[in-house]
């Protein structure tokens, strides 16, 4: 018999932690593998000098190799060849961290009327280089895959080209960067990508003719714009996410119209969330304009056929490649029951601010619980993720809420509201156990099928020309 070699493929990590055992890696894309016992036995196997064709091993092993081959998850190699070290399998004693949206710095270059973080006193700081080395460790001792870069302004850390060349040495995944796009250069994206790294830009952009107004900045509009070309002309795929009010309200149709021509890839929506400098903003956009907006644009969006993903606050995610039945299976495949995780995002994909403080999510930020958290600089980040106070909240089951707020267990919309977020619950209650009491207006108020009905409607219309215009062309 032919002797058979395999190696694991070199973007592939093996590792487990304390509540996932066995999972494949792969550092560059982001994939994901939770293993079986007996896929993860294969792939300790595929070191380059054990043969496959062996008698120890049995057909059906065989074909779960011939399976991770085909997968790109191993691959066929000559005896002998050998794993990169950091590939081998690690454990970490701590639970399961899919992605780590990480704060590399407390600055900002603008002084925008609704940050959370509230950058523009630099409230919480830059930590040195040194320090940041040790941080990745960290990342790495507790099997970080991916992490996303936020500040802040993240290119107000002038060692972003450096970040990045450290998590490639640590295999450490740079998946995203939250962005005002202001500060991008040609020279730092090149430094980004000689790290070998293709990360999503979502870029802050809240309009034309009202940027500089919400951002606090003269100029800064015009150089947002900039930035995104830049990012396009370097094929990054840019999502753009806007913060809606009464002052950005009157000049969407001429931002829907500037970002359909730079080509982004997606449009997020939303009103600024209730913390940090908003609090002490002067509102007056209801739930009702939110209504009318996001109507309108879904219109416009459909009748020009689906530009660009739009996601319309908590209405709805609509894709530019999905249909009708797409869109309902996504919703479908998000019902929720009392075992489902409170909050799935939480639950693996933890916050870290600039002062190494680490929460469940950014929206904890100055809230009166955030002095409860643990930080990574006095322990390290696997017991910091192990920690009482994080579990308490990452790993909460709707059916923790439920007990707390009993009239949810019966209410109709339960399997796609969940008793809505916990961020926004503290917020406005100043309980975190409360149900969230936007989620209960949009929904039991009829906001949500008044959408959705208006949404149906046009996409069938959509549909309806785009399949008259495919039988004209016969």
């Amino acid at each position: 018999m032919i002797e058979k070699f395999a190696v694991i493929h070199k973007d592939w990590l093996l590792r487990g932690w304390d509540n996932m055992p066995y999972a494949a890696v792969n550092w560059r894309n982001g994939d994901f593998r939770e293993l079986s016992k007996e896929a993860f036995d294969i792939l300790i196997s595929c070191d380059g000098k054990t043969d496959f064709s062996s008698w120890a091993f049995l057909p059906r092993q065989r074909n779960v190799l011939n399976k991770l081959i085909e997968e790109g998850i191993a691959s066929n190699c000559a005896f002998g060849e050998e794993l990169e070290v950091i590939q081998e399998y690690n454990f970490a004693p701590n639970p399961v961290i899919r992605g780590l949206l990480w704060s590399v710095t407390g600055h900002c270059n603008l002084k925008c009327r609704h940050c959370f973080m509230e950058a523009p006193s630099g409230k919480y700081g830059e930590i040195s280089f040194e320090e940041t080395k040790k941080l990745i460790e960290k990342f790495a001792d507790a099997n970080v895959p991916e992490v996303a870069l936020t500040g802040g302004e993240p290119f107000m850390n002038k060692n972003l080209g450096a970040i990045a060349e450290i998590l490639t040495e640590n295999k450490i995944g740079l998946a995203e960067i939250f962005s005002n796009a202001t500060l991008i250069t040609e020279d730092i994206l090149k430094k980004i990508e000689n790290a070998g790294h293709r990360p999503y830009f979502k870029i802050s952009f809240d309009g034309c003719n009202n940027h500089d107004f919400m951002r606090g900045v003269s100029g800064c509009e015009k150089k947002t714009i900039e930035g995104i070309k830049l990012l396009k002309s370097h094929n990054y795929p840019v999502t753009i996410i806007s913060s809606l009010d009464r002052i950005t309200w009157d000049d969407l149709l001429e931002t829907y119209e500037l970002l359909k021509s730079l080509e982004v890839d997606g449009w997020w929506l939303a009103p600024p969330v209730e913390i940090g400098e908003w609090k002490n903003q002067e509102k007056s956009f209801t739930t009702d304009d939110m209504l009318e907006v996001s109507q309108k644009l879904l219109k416009i969006w459909l009748a020009d056929g689906k530009p660009f993903d739009l996601k319309l606050w908590r209405f709805g995610l609509f894709g530019k490649n999905e249909m009708e039945d797409e869109e309902k299976s996504r919703r479908e495949s998000l019902y929720m029951n009392p075992d489902s995780w409170n909050c799935s995002g939480t639950h693996t994909r933890p916050y870290l601010m600039p002062d190494g403080t680490l929460i469940p999510c950014g929206g904890y930020t100055g809230t009166e619980i955030q002095k409860e958290f643990p930080n990574v600089f006095d322990s390290s980040l696997v017991e910091a993720w192990s920690d009482l106070s994080i579990r308490n909240i990452c790993d909460l089951k709707k059916s923790d809420v439920i007990a707390d707020n009993p009239s949810c267990n019966d209410c109709e919309f339960f399997n796609e509201c969940g008793s809505g977020c916990r961020v926004v619950a503290l917020g406005e209650t100043g309980n975190l156990m409360s149900k969230d009491p936007v989620a209960c207006m949009l929904f039991r108020g009829g906001y949500i099928k008044r959408f959705r009905e208006m949404a149906q409607s046009e996409i069938s219309i959509a549909e309806g020309d785009l399949k008259w215009k495919k039988d004209m062309q016969g």
